[in-house]
């Protein structure tokens, strides 16, 4: 229905236009070619400052985007052919049946441009942020699987544990082991599940994992940051600033909105403060909607980040919360998939149903979004999933609005909360295993973020 009423509408746009009686407010703001065709938004957006802290305000280098409402992908075909024509190196291009997607550099510049098909509307990027692109990902053996594990923080319930000072309402951690003995780590926890001991017991797990013995380095591939939210980063921030000396961090990603459009916390800053300072040559990129890379036997598809919110009109951003802002991912290996979800909401649920096709949300394992606070029935019943990782306490979750959704879907047995165990799901050709674990984690002790071992 979305996709008819795009159509029409883009139907009109058109012959408005060409009548000259249609047309937006803005004007064309970034630095390559404007583009030719439907209505121009009223403003330009500014998107994050990336790796770089915006706590003080802009950082003067935060990309910008500007959004075409009632286009067509003709159009938009035309607009990279000219970019071509005009010098600029095509350096990426995908297609779906729900978008198209492409990337040039100039002059060493990177942009990123998209049209997504069920609404008729292009996005084009000027990213200042992205370090690395074309070598972002990199290959290894494509026959063996992942494993992904849950990360057993304990948590706050209505029982035992409920003492709010010492156990946490929320925050995630996920290790994907990669066919290399790399890892993909998924976001950080809270600080009140920062203590000492639950840090030790992070290390030691990932050098158990990857069979890394002690005087070596553990091998990050990748850091995923869903949303700029301190219960999703502060863990792994206490983790750097402990082992640094004992984690080769080779890579990051995130998408985080500029803090004067969308809140996020103070920590957030301090963490890319940290990988400057501790990793200053550590490979950063920017994710847009569309992007596909390799990160060793596994495959990443990019479904949603915060500027599919923004609004192609005005220019404006609905999201007045980060978590609605989360990246949303598609993890693949071995013909399974895992699809991160991060913390939205019902608004980030509506976007990401209006851009994919259900297939694209189909999952062998899905991560419960924002620890079950949040019903995103819609897509939890798109998933299908076998599996449901659940950042959360099972006590808590049974008194959550999120937690009734899922189990609209999935058993009690298809639920796996992360005070239970130490979860690991491997993903397989010839299917999924499940496994059971546990780490000594222990409540909150009061001990600084940012002492060094």
């Amino acid at each position: 229905m979305t996709k008819a009423f795009s159509a029409l509408f883009t139907l009109i746009y058109t012959f408005l236009a060409t009548a000259g009686m249609a047309g937006g407010t803005g004007s064309w703001a970034l630095d390559l070619p404007a583009y030719e065709g439907g209505r121009l938004c009223d403003a330009v957006y500014l998107d994050g400052s990336g790796i770089l802290s915006d706590a003080e305000g802009p950082v003067g280098t935060e990309s910008r985007m500007e959004l075409i409402q009632y286009t067509t992908a003709e159009q938009y075909t035309a607009y990279c052919e000219s970019l071509a024509d005009s010098g600029y190196e095509a350096v990426y291009a995908d297609a779906t049946d729900s978008l198209l997607c492409n990337a040039f550099r100039k002059d060493g510049k990177f942009y990123y441009t998209y049209f997504t098909v069920s609404k008729n509307e292009a996005r084009v990027i000027e990213d200042n942020n992205t370090r690395s692109f074309e070598d972002f990902g990199y290959a290894c053996s494509d026959g063996a699987g992942v494993t992904v594990y849950q990360f057993d923080y304990p948590y706050a319930d209505f029982g035992a544990h409920k003492d709010e000072e010492i156990y946490s309402t929320n925050g995630m951690l996920y290790l994907i082991r990669l066919a290399d003995n790399r890892l993909i780590v998924i976001d950080g926890g809270s600080i009140r599940q920062s203590s000492d001991q639950n840090i030790d017991e992070c290390m030691k797990l990932m050098r158990e994992v990857t069979g890394t013995p002690e005087g070596e380095s553990v091998n990050i591939a990748l850091w995923y940051g869903t949303h700029g939210h301190s219960d999703h980063v502060t863990f792994f921030y206490k983790l750097l600033g402990y082992y640094h000396n004992e984690i080769n961090l080779e890579r990051v990603m995130f998408n985080y909105p500029s803090l004067s459009l969308i809140e996020h916390d103070e920590r957030i800053d301090m963490y890319r403060d940290r990988l400057n300072a501790l990793y200053p040559d550590v490979k950063y990129l920017c994710p847009h909607t569309g992007m596909r890379f390799r990160m060793g036997n596994a495959e990443i598809d990019v479904l949603y980040t915060q500027e599919d919110a923004v609004n192609a009109r005005t220019g404006e951003t609905p999201v007045t919360n980060a978590n609605d802002g989360s990246l949303v991912c598609r993890i693949s290996a071995a013909g399974r998939r895992f699809l991160v979800l991060g913390d939205i909401n019902v608004l980030a649920q509506q976007k990401i149903l209006e851009i994919h096709e259900k297939e694209a949300l189909r999952c062998d394992v899905l991560q419960a979004a924002h620890h079950l606070y949040n019903a995103v029935a819609l897509i939890y019943d798109a998933a299908d999933a076998d599996y449901v990782f659940c950042p959360m306490s099972e006590g808590r979750a049974a008194w959550l609005p999120g937690n009734a959704a899922a189990r609209l879907y999935y058993s009690k047995s298809q639920m796996l909360f992360a005070d239970n165990a130490l979860y690991s799901i491997g993903m397989q050709p010839d299917g999924l295993t499940l496994q059971t674990g546990h780490t000594d984690c222990v409540p909150y002790d009061g001990s600084s973020m940012n002492g060094v071992h």
